[in-house]
Formats: C-alpha cells, structure tokens, sequence
C-alpha cells in the first residue's frame, strides 16, 4: 500500500510517517517545503510548484498533513498554505486515492457551523482556510476523511515533537517572561491531543471506506482545566530549571478576558513598549482558545492527555535549553519620556 504523507517534517505529519514505517505493511513518502533534518524528505513546495517526480505514480492513500497553523496569517497566505496546497493534490491523486485531510478541531468557529466561507465567522484567519480546504477537498476527491484535532503537544512516552506550535506559544512566553498574565477562563477547556495518539486515529483510518467520514481525536469533556494545564506547565518547567540551579518562574496570575479587552489592555497600550504591545498582539491570538466553556465533541475520546504535558515541556525545554532557562523579567511601564513624540 503506497501512503504519500504531505507536511511530511511537521509535528504531525512526522509523527504518522514515522507511524507508518515501523508499522511495515506500507510503502511510505514524505514531502515537505523544505528539507528535514534525518533527510528522506522529498522537498515540495506544494503551493507554487508542480509535482516532482518522486511523488507521481499511484497512490493509495494521501495523509494531508501541510499546513502553516499560524493564527496571524493574513487571508492571502492562510489561504495560499492550506489551500492552494490541498488543491495541488489533485495532480497526484486518483480516483481511488483515499485522501485523509488533516484539518482543526477549531474549524467550526465560534458559531459552531463549519460551513460559512465567511471569515468574520472564524476566530482567525488559520480557521477559515482550514474550513475551506475541507469545502475544496470534498469536492476534488473521490474517496475523503477528514481529521479535526484540537492543539497537538508531544508523543506520551517521552514528549517529543517536530515542531512546536500551540500550548508551546505559552510555554515560550511564560519561560521568555513575555507572558505577564494569562487572559482567560481558569475553569475553561484546554484540549491537547498527544501527537502519537492522533497518528494512530490517522492511520487506523486509512482502511476505512473514505466517505467523507468527520473524526475527531479529542479529549471533549474529559479535557483538563486550563489553570491545571498552566499550573502543571510551570511546575514542569521550575523542575527542569531548579536541576539547572536556575531560579523558579512565577506562575501568571489570570485575567478575565472582559476585563482584559475592555479595560487591562487599553490601558497598556499607553505605558508599554512597542515590542510589549507587539508581545501582546501576538498572544491575544491565543485568547478564543483559553476561553473555551464547551469542549469539542469527540467522536474518538482521548484519555489523560494531560499526562503527556510534562514529558512535553521537558523535551520542549531540553530542545530550546537557553530560552528554558532565561532569568525572570518583569514587565514594567515604559517611562513618558522615554517614548517617542507622535508625528
């Protein structure tokens, strides 16, 4: 069974061609924009490029892992990376082709409903092309799955992820002290999904029928808390520095996030620094996720991800060892004189 997996050095799709080669029954390849680092990689910029030649010829099955998951993409590159590219796939796959299209939980928006190609109705712009591609994906292939994870942390055993995205935007901002406060609900939904538990749903369903089947590998009600998920962040990451001899890091006192958009951060665009306010621009991207009061609905329940959260910021921290073990800074308003006249 010839498998070709796209996005082929991300943290998913690493993580199910790997899967996929110890499991022996498939033929795998991999692409992906660029070389990755154990090579085998065949590199293919799927958006502006044809078809290499190693990726003609039939295939069985497609696992459309390529994205670009940013939450701050414009619509033009949101719409370039993970659409553009799905619709590359037509010129590789056949009718038979059983195509696994790797999408996010988050894609029915806040209105619940998937379906608008209107981006007003997503939290960002990451959210609607992902909508799209589902759309552009239903109607290119014959045989479809489509995948809707929530956020992706390391494998169980031992944390490890080819890239770091999501949760991992707060751990770095909690251990760079680019994180002040967390902005959101204590008691919300923090929905991770171990990435090796994801890859196994992923290949179990290449033997299904192809039908244009919805599965989402979730934790739903059983997900944690998020002031559990930000607490057992800091805790694992003070453990790692204090075997360093590196002092502790505070956990962030929390801010309801009404309070933070009405009143917390008007009042900081005033006496911070540009690169402050740019800090928070990026994290305010991260608000929709820490407020989530409903949790996903799982077709495939995922359970005790939250113990798969250490392992992940240890390997998290062993990967970026000096940003781990940056020394505390508090942020502190920017002095009147010191900020430039406006024009």
């Amino acid at each position: 069974m010839r498998v070709l997996v796209t996005g082929g050095t991300g943290i998913v799709g690493a993580e199910v061609r790997d899967q996929l080669a110890r499991g022996g029954r498939w033929e795998v390849t991999s692409v992906a924009r660029r070389p990755g680092p154990e090579g085998g990689t065949v590199v293919w910029n799927m958006s502006a490029q044809p078809p290499p030649e190693a990726v003609r010829g039939r295939w069985d099955a497609i696992v459309n892992c390529a994205a670009d998951t940013r939450w701050s993409q414009t619509a033009q590159e949101a719409l370039r990376a993970n659409v553009s590219s799905l619709a590359a796939l037509a010129a590789v796959a056949s009718r038979d082709t059983h195509v696994l299209q790797v999408s996010t939980a988050a894609v029915v928006g806040p209105r619940s409903d998937g379906r608008s190609d209107d981006p007003g109705h997503y939290r960002n712009m990451y959210e609607w092309s992902k909508a799209r591609a589902e759309h552009v994906a239903a109607g290119l292939f014959g045989r479809l799955t489509i995948v809707r994870p929530p956020l992706v942390i390391g494998r169980r055993c031992d944390g490890r992820a080819a890239r770091f995205a999501g949760m991992y935007m707060l751990l770095r901002g909690i251990a760079a002290s680019s994180v002040p406060a967390i902005v959101g609900y204590p008691g919300g939904y923090f929905d991770a999904v171990p990435v090796d538990d994801l890859a196994s749903v992923i290949i179990k369903a290449l033997d299904g029928p192809g039908d244009g089947e919805v599965l989402t590998p979730a934790c739903g009600r059983a997900a944690p808390r998020v002031r559990t998920v930000i607490e057992l962040l800091c805790e694992t990451l003070n453990e790692w520095r204090r075997r360093r001899g590196v002092a502790a890091l505070d956990v962030p006192p929390f801010l309801d996030p009404e309070s933070w958009t009405r009143f917390y951060r008007p009042f900081a665009d005033d006496v911070l620094s540009r690169r402050q306010r740019l800090t928070l621009d990026h994290l305010d991207q991260f608000l929709p996720y820490l407020r989530l009061t409903e949790p996903f609905a799982a077709t495939h329940q995922v359970i005790d991800a939250d113990r798969a959260i250490p392992a992940s910021v240890r390997y998290w921290a062993d990967t970026h060892r000096r940003l781990a073990s940056l020394a505390p800074r508090p942020w502190q308003a920017v002095p009147a004189e010191a900020k430039p006249c406006p024009k």
